[in-house]
């Protein structure tokens, strides 16, 4: 099996299998795995099997995950025919051997856990944690309803609409120069938005209407994004809260 040189991300990369490319998608776009899988459309399992070559995926997911690796769909026949071939052969190999490979494995991860441990033993003597939140005592807050755009609302593709939550100050704290903030990453196979958008000024026992304007992607699929409340330096107010979410359903 010959490596052959691809241009990802600009680059020319020497790729084997899907997972080379995985690798070098998530290096270009400076992205983590989990950004790829949800471009992808299906479970974290299946993409695993179809980047192994374990499963062949439908033409639609086979055309997301080629657009998110950065391959065309040639390349992407290609490099999952050869993952295919690994995954066989590793499968084939004798008991013996793996489980020689294994106590190496072990042996291997076990030094760099002890590593890593030493190592965040030294960073907590030694370094301040970070602000990662901002929140307040009796500051509280409580969902209402989506005022437009369901969840599970069929939108077309390249379609521009406006996602509006009502949430209720239900403690103490009188709401002042805060945002709503998007934690699902950017994406062109996702729903794109602003990061952050203002929340209105909002007293406590007052209900508050927040709109952040979408625009579906170029493909059909499920979409969802995820927000949480947050200053203008992106420190959350409610850390440990689930949210508020928008997913709607990107028809042709």
């Amino acid at each position: 099996m010959c490596p052959t040189l691809y241009c990802v991300g600009g680059e020319f990369t020497v790729l084997e299998t899907l997972s080379d490319a995985l690798n070098a998608a998530k290096k270009n776009r400076k992205v983590l795995s989990k950004t790829i899988i949800w471009e992808s459309g299906v479970s974290k399992s299946q993409f695993y099997r179809i980047i192994q070559g374990k499963e062949s995926p439908s033409p639609e997911t086979r055309k997301r995950i080629a657009d998110a690796l950065g391959l065309d769909e040639e390349q992407f026949d290609l490099l999952h025919s050869r993952s295919s071939l690994v995954s066989t052969q590793a499968d084939s190999a004798s008991p013996a051997k793996g489980r020689g490979r294994l106590r190496y494995v072990a042996i291997a991860v076990f030094l760099l856990s002890l590593t890593a441990l030493t190592a965040m033993s030294f960073q907590r003597q030694t370094i301040e944690p970070p602000v990662v939140n901002v929140a307040l005592k009796d500051d509280k807050t409580l969902f209402i309803k989506d005022v437009t755009i369901p969840d599970g609302t069929a939108i077309p593709v390249n379609t521009e609409y406006v996602k509006t939550w009502r949430v209720k100050n239900v403690g103490n704290v009188p709401w002042k120069n805060r945002f709503l903030m998007r934690i699902t990453p950017a994406s062109k196979l996702l729903c794109s938005s602003p990061s952050m958008v203002p929340i209105p000024e909002t007293m406590p026992g007052e209900t508050v209407d927040i709109s952040v304007t979408f625009v579906t992607p170029h493909l059909p699929g499920s979409c969802r994004t995820d927000w949480k409340t947050a200053d203008d330096r992106g420190n959350l107010y409610f850390p440990e809260m689930h949210g508020l979410y928008s997913i709607v359903v990107v028809t042709e």
